[in-house]
């Protein structure tokens, strides 16, 4: 295997999901605590999200409170400007509570101002919220049909001190009574029970089968629905076990982290390795190639995996493949809207469909940058690889791009270094020989002592597929 990969969402929801345990009786095991350094350094280094995001997950990662962000947290400040994002997070949070995006639609537009709301209630900056627009997402909850935002905005509302609206969701508590599992899914089951406060027998079965999901965030809401029923129920133990660094690891196989499964394609392949991909990996994707409920999203990530590891994955991934040449370039300029651009200029370069139209201008149309940043590190590496070349060196301009690897090996960032190889290599920077002598005895002290063949992406921490992807780059 390729080791195992710490990401903010895991961490996030598999630490609420530990926190409704522990302290339930004299059997159970307490929280390990999250390593600062390690969960800044995820929230630094997962730039395809947003600082506002991230903070989000941070914050519930650090809540003491196992069933949502309750209040100010000293921790999550600390944590947040160690890895430079506080002021871009709360700055971003904030412009979204106050005038969401219009291309959102409505439960997108109330589910995220309710995360955000969170997050400035985190960094105790609740009181930047206008009260038109907590009025505004009371009013939003009021209306909403979808149990999940509407629970997400009251916990909002409940960590503010303002009062719940009346539900119009309410209505829909009968569906609770309905014993077919897959007709209500288990985060809407979920969350529709604990706004109801009604936990009928076919729904309890139902959640139970649910604390096995491999999504953290079911896992969570559904035990915390459980717990809400019936303080006193005996339920499983979690199926997943947090890091000793209190960091949470994102499955492979599970439906929904494709990505991680796109990681560990390319860290096989970057390795010379993909002829020994697990077989139950390949059984995976097969299996999702199949699922008629597959959204396009994962249909693109599970078209990029199976075209890396060379397998047939039947309909889903041909599916996945077509809309990869068929995606647009985003509406607005790279980096303001990174996200959209990596995923396109990512997908595009996986089916050598070379650089989009309008890539130039629209690249050189952005914000300039005052100084190099991870997102436009990344952006030029992903720019270069789909045949973008210049507009990634325009981007990187100027940067000294080999003593920026040789600095992030010595401070201990291998997955820092590896982007600033793809740029360099991307924008046809010229790599001095003598460094690639120096590479393997820098990254010596990043290899895995217990699996010499897997790379670790700081000195002494656990093998993961990301790093040892980066690794196998930077001795090609």
């Amino acid at each position: 295997m390729v080791g195992d990969d710490p990401a903010l969402y895991p961490t996030a929801y598999q630490r609420l999901e530990a926190g409704l345990v522990a302290g339930r009786g004299e059997g159970a095991e307490r929280v390990p605590p999250a390593a600062p350094k390690e969960l800044a350094g995820l929230a630094k280094r997962d730039v395809l999200d947003t600082p506002a995001w991230r903070a989000y997950y941070v914050c519930l990662a650090l809540s003491e409170d196992p069933t949502a962000v309750r209040g100010p947290s000293r921790q999550a400040v600390d944590v947040l400007t160690l890895a430079g994002i506080k002021d871009p997070a709360e700055k971003e949070a904030g412009a979204y509570v106050r005038e969401p995006s219009a291309q959102d639609d409505d439960l997108t537009s109330l589910a995220s101002r309710a995360a955000f709301a969170q997050t400035l209630t985190c960094l105790g900056r609740q009181d930047t919220i206008p009260g038109a627009s907590w009025d505004r997402l009371s009013s939003d909850a009021a209306k909403a049909r979808e149990p999940a935002p509407v629970l997400q905005a009251r916990d909002a509302l409940t960590a503010a001190g303002r009062p719940s609206p009346s539900l119009r969701v309410l209505n829909r508590a009968k569906e609770l009574e309905d014993e077919d599992c897959a007709r209500l899914e288990p985060v809407a089951r979920a969350t529709l029970s604990v706004l109801t406060g009604h936990m009928p027998p076919e729904s309890r079965a139902c959640l139970r089968r649910a604390l096995r999901d491999e999504d953290p965030q079911t896992r969570w809401l559904s035990r915390r629905a459980l717990l809400a029923a019936d303080p006193d129920a005996t339920l499983p133990s979690p199926t997943t076990v947090l890091r000793p660094d209190g960091l949470g690891a994102k499955a492979p196989r599970q439906l929904g982290t494709l990505t991680a499964t796109y990681d560990v394609a390319r860290a096989l392949t970057a390795s010379g390795q993909w002829q020994a991909t697990p077989e139950w990996l390949r059984n995976g994707l097969r299996e999702q190639g199949g699922r008629e409920d597959l959204d396009k999203a994962d249909q693109v990530l599970l078209a990029l995996s199976c075209h890396r590891l060379q397998l047939d994955c039947g309909p889903q991934a041909h599916k996945g493949a077509q809309q990869v040449s068929r995606m647009s370039v985003p509406s607005r300029p790279a980096p303001a809207e990174h996200r959209a651009w990596h995923r396109l200029l990512t997908a595009r370069a996986e089916f050598e469909l070379g650089c989009p139209d309008r890539t130039d201008n629209s690249v050189t149309s952005g914000p300039v940058s005052t100084g190099l940043t991870p997102e436009s590190i990344q952006l030029a590496a992903a720019l270069g690889e789909a045949g973008c070349r210049q507009a990634a060196a325009r981007l990187v301009s100027g940067a000294n791009l080999v003593g920026l690897m040789r600095a992030e090996l010595e401070k201990g960032d291998l997955l820092a270094a590896a982007d600033a190889l793809q740029a360099a290599l991307a924008t046809n920077k010229p790599i001095p020989q003598s460094f690639h002598h120096e590479l393997p005895s820098l990254l010596a002290r990043y290899r895995s002592e217990a699996h010499p063949a897997l790379f670790s992406e700081r000195p002494g921490g656990p093998a993961s597929a990301r790093a040892t992807r980066a690794a196998y780059y930077l001795l090609a």
